[in-house]
């Protein structure tokens, strides 16, 4: 396999610790220099009520511009924060997103997985694509070096997300847009193909409790479901239409499956599961035999809802996102506040810090 081994340059923050007297014996202290990009990374310290751009770099970025494709926080320091970025890279942040510093060495483009090892989160895997080809990289120290250990057989097809089971830290699941899920059992060593469809595959959820519940939606709409780790999978979309589904005719006229890409499971009750997308936001509290509409505030079939994410101390405390505005429920869903975001670009992932519910990381993209 390929291998990335160059050492990230670890970039300190310019800090001036020298300092003069000012007229009037005052001392003057230079203060640090810092430079801006654009507003792609909001953070919340009061549990979504209110957000602040998190936009400082320590160095002249070289991406001024960039798209957040994904995010990861890790579950023992709340300041460690890595980005990855639609092209560009990753950027990190050692300090609580206050000032962020762009990868040296990973630089591959559409950085679409993210994903830090429960145990050890100096282990980080990163999806990517790498001169015209979609990779999976592994770093073992914080993300000072990267290397290869996994390639697409060609050019075009991408690795759309990653996913890490909290309870055995050696399974790691990748969707790709050629439609296959694998599986690796070893931490990324070997992989193993345990599902091909006829859409690409966008997410994966594994049940909060039970580590063999999972759970992946496709582009274009669908849901299916594994109860064995991924040995065995069923198609359970006509679930989500089947009579006596509560709330979900009156909400969902589609009552297909269709229109729900984004699926997260609750943090705080095993079995639960929410689905969202243009179809609005639906719920199930039994792995998904049933179904109940949750109401959003927005018209999803014109800005769909493209995250949505579950305060891990309380689970009536939603948050989801459309374009350029959040929504904040601390009842499940039956009363919102918003609030609108100074920028262009639209929504795409939203993450609450494992570490203290009050904080919460949104980023942006095209």
């Amino acid at each position: 396999m390929t291998k990335i081994c160059l050492p990230m340059t670890v970039i300190s923050m310019l800090v001036f610790s020298g300092c003069s007297l000012a007229p009037g014996g005052a001392q003057k202290v230079q203060e640090e220099k810092t430079y801006a990009f654009s507003k792609v990374v909001w953070k919340s310290a009061d549990g979504g009520k209110t957000w602040e751009a998190k936009n400082k770099v320590n160095k002249k970025p070289r991406a001024a511009d960039p798209n957040i494709l994904s995010l990861a926080i890790n579950p023992q320091n709340s300041n460690q924060i890595y980005a990855g970025l639609k092209s560009g890279g990753i950027m990190k942040t050692e300090n609580g997103g206050e000032v962020w510093e762009f990868s040296e060495i990973f630089t591959s483009e559409k950085v679409y997985g993210l994903a830090l090892d429960p145990i050890e989160p100096r282990i980080i895997y990163a999806s990517a694509v790498y001169q015209g080809r979609g990779k999976i990289f592994k770093s073992e120290d914080a993300g000072i070096s990267w290397r290869e250990i996994y390639t697409s057989a060609a050019d075009g097809p991408l690795v759309i997300s990653l996913t890490i089971d909290k309870r055995n830290r050696n399974a790691v699941y990748a969707t790709t847009s050629d439609s296959a899920m694998i599986k690796s059992f070893d931490g990324g060593q070997t992989w193993k193909n345990i599902f091909e469809g006829k859409s690409p595959i966008l997410k994966t959820a594994i049940d909060s409790a039970d580590g063999n519940l999972l759970y992946f939606v496709l582009q274009g709409g669908g849901i299916w479901r594994s109860r064995k780790a991924g040995e065995s999978f069923e198609d359970i979309t006509g679930n989500i239409s089947k009579k006596g589904a509560e709330g979900v005719a009156r909400e969902n006229k589609s009552l297909s499956g269709r229109g729900f890409d984004f699926i997260i499971t609750d943090p705080n009750n095993s079995g639960w599961l929410y689905l969202s997308g243009s179809g609005g936001i639906i719920r199930s509290r039994d792995a998904g035999d049933n179904w109940e509409a949750v109401s959003a505030l927005n018209d999803p079939q014109s800005f769909p809802i493209k995250c949505l994410a579950i305060n891990p101390a309380d689970s009536n405390r939603i948050l989801y996102g459309a374009s350029q505005a959040a929504y904040k429920s601390d009842n499940a869903g039956e009363n919102w506040s918003t609030f609108q975001f100074d920028t262009k670009k639209r929504i795409r992932i939203m993450e609450f810090d494992p570490n203290n519910p009050n904080m919460v990381y949104l980023g942006f993209s095209d």
